[in-house]
């Protein structure tokens, strides 16, 4: 039996959207904090009420993540944790340590005797670095998003390569600054060089930033350079590592390009295919633009990607509850899945076949036999008679239509054509006859659905329309 304590514990979703917008917050406040920091410790010396104001205010919103992440579920081999127990117990392996480290106030707690001791001020900036630990939760955050699918692969890659670029170019700069103010700027140091001892803070780190920018790019301008044998030490490392940061920059942004290049390609080179099977079989140039057309809007919208392959090679379970999730205004307010039991909806919703349309293009025709339901998800197409010279009416998103003919046998008494580009489920006459032998409730749903008609389609029957 659970604890009393774990029953009443709220347990917040690792994907809900509170979530998602907490950790977007203490992404931006990581992010300030090991700016802020560094810039007090190395441009600022003296501890000035609004930075601490602001790294205390930062600090509270860090002590209140620490509860939220003790009752935030976590997956573990394809399955969401949400008991109690577990989540503090796999907090506590993880992040808790780093977490509190970062926000135990080192510099608070040393303000008393920092008053009454020489160099105080500087040691109490200097124990606000710790709270540098979080840039670990700063890279973590990127890896959880990533894995949870919440943004692009690449904008999240782009996104953490550029702060790995900022903040090391952010913490030379005081570094290299700190080395010179710390020990009372030496007449032979860089610092003193430049004239930078009764500079403002602006002015100070505008001339190191500058440094750590020409250094790691290996620029090297040589208006600013090392002077004595410290300065010479640090700048070969800032120099190594800012070489092997940067091929490794350069490395993972050309595998990023190279990637997105390679799937256009691949997709271009498709339709190039498309295009001249079109040419040779002498296709007319309006049909022709219209297969353009839809290739264009498959890029814009799905980069090129096919819904029906991806769909097709997922598991069923799963593909049923990513179509529970594009179908679910379908499943909600139509009455024929509406009035379905769960099983049945489930091999409706399995059954369903995604289908773009382009402009002007003719999505069912008048004379025919039914052979298909639509649900329309996106776009608009217009109803329209046999000699094509009246509409009767329009169908967006939400609507659905076919039924009717399907159920009655009949031939289609009007025709439909898509206004603009338009995106629909499909349920074709095979499957929908298999599932009413399967399903013997299914006719029962059908039948009272049939006298269940929305008002355009009790308009249509009246005029005799059948679609």
């Amino acid at each position: 039996m659970p604890a009393e304590s774990d029953r009443k514990t709220r347990i917040i979703p690792e994907g809900c959207r509170f979530r998602a917008w907490w950790d977007l917050g203490i992404l931006v406040l990581i992010f300030a904090s090991c700016l802020l920091v560094p810039f007090q410790v190395g441009f600022v010396h003296q501890v000035r009420p609004l930075g601490s104001i602001l790294v205390y205010l930062i600090d509270l919103f860090f002590l209140a993540d620490i509860g939220l992440n003790f009752r935030t579920t976590y997956r573990r081999r394809g399955s969401e944790i949400t008991e109690p127990g577990a989540i503090r117990r796999h907090y506590r392996r993880g992040m808790l340590s780093i977490d509190l480290l970062a926000a135990i106030p080192f510099d608070l707690l040393l303000l008393p005797w920092a008053a009454t001791t020489m160099g105080g001020v500087s040691i109490v900036l200097l124990a606000r670095l710790p709270r540098l630990l979080r840039i670990v939760r700063l890279f973590a955050f990127f890896r959880r998003w990533e894995a949870l699918g919440m943004a692009s692969v690449g904008l999240l890659r782009i996104a953490n390569l550029i702060s790995v670029v900022v903040l090391f170019l952010h913490w030379t700069a005081a570094a290299w600054f700190l080395m010179d103010s710390a020990a009372g700027f030496p007449a032979d140091s860089w610092a003193a060089e430049q004239a930078l001892q009764e500079a403002g803070p602006g002015n100070q780190y505008l001339r190191s930033l500058y440094w750590s920018i020409v250094t790691m790019t290996a620029v090297g301008y040589g208006d600013i350079t090392p002077q004595r044998n410290v300065e010479y030490g640090f700048a070969m490392a800032v120099m190594l590592i800012g070489a092997s940061l940067w091929a490794y920059i350069i490395g993972n942004i050309a595998s990023l390009v190279s990637n997105i290049d390679s799937a256009k390609a691949s997709f271009w080179n498709r339709v190039d295919a498309v295009n001249q099977y079109l040419r040779n079989r002498q296709v007319p140039v309006q049909l022709a633009g219209q297969v353009r057309d839809y290739y264009d809007y498959v890029w814009a919208r799905y980069r090129g990607m096919d819904s029906r392959e991806i769909l097709t090679g997922l598991p069923d379970p799963v593909r049923l509850d990513v179509l529970a999730h594009l179908a679910r205004d379908l499943t909600e307010h139509v009455p024929l899945f509406r009035e379905c039991g769960t099983p049945l909806r489930n091999v409706l919703l399995l059954a369903l076949e995604p289908k773009i349309f382009v402009p002007g293009s003719w999505v069912a025709h008048a004379g025919e036999s039914g052979a298909d339901i639509f649900f329309v998800t996106q776009g608009e197409l217009e109803i329209v008679s046999i000699d094509e010279g009246r509409v009767f009416g329009t169908l967006t998103a939400g609507d659905y239509f076919g039924e009717l003919s399907l159920i009655l046998g009949e031939k289609r008494s009007a025709s439909v054509r898509a206004v603009t580009f338009s995106e629909a489920f499909v349920l074709g006459r095979d499957d929908f006859n298999e599932i009413k032998q399967q399903y013997p409730e299914f006719r029962d749903v059908l039948k009272k659905i049939s006298s269940e008609r929305s008002a355009l389609s009790s308009e249509l029957l009246l005029e005799g329309v059948i679609l």
